[in-house]
């Protein structure tokens, strides 16, 4: 789970399938059109606040939380962390860790690869 750090209190935004398919729905987009999105890095201000909502609802969800906050909150989130295009921001962090979910969700964890020993021929 990614934290958003508000002057008072901790937000818990999740991303994963039930995000995505959340995102896709809203913007009524398929699956291959979440992934262009994604990989444009071109976010208008209603994407971002969406982005967000959705990770907030994930959150509640998997924490059994009661959803109370709507996107009109979100905004003002956002206003109180620094904006969106703060370089050293949460939005930007939080993109990225969108970004990291969902390549780890469709790809799953990499596992390691068991080595196997060199032998060596003596003689």
């Amino acid at each position: 789970m990614f934290e958003l750090k508000l002057n008072n209190k901790t937000i818990q935004l999740k991303w994963g399938t039930w995000s995505m398919r959340e995102f896709c729905k809203a913007k009524d987009i398929t699956i291959d059109k979440y992934f262009e999105f994604l990989g444009s890095n071109q976010y208008d201000l209603d994407n971002i606040v969406k982005l967000i909502h959705i990770g907030y609802k994930s959150g509640c969800i998997s924490n059994k939380q009661e959803i109370d906050f709507t996107e009109d909150d979100v905004c003002d989130w956002i206003d109180e962390i620094g904006g969106i295009f703060n370089p050293e921001g949460q939005v930007l962090l939080y993109l990225k860790y969108i970004v990291e979910s969902t390549v780890t969700t469709v790809q799953g964890t990499p596992k390691e690869e068991k080595k196997k020993p060199n032998k060596v021929r003596v003689g």
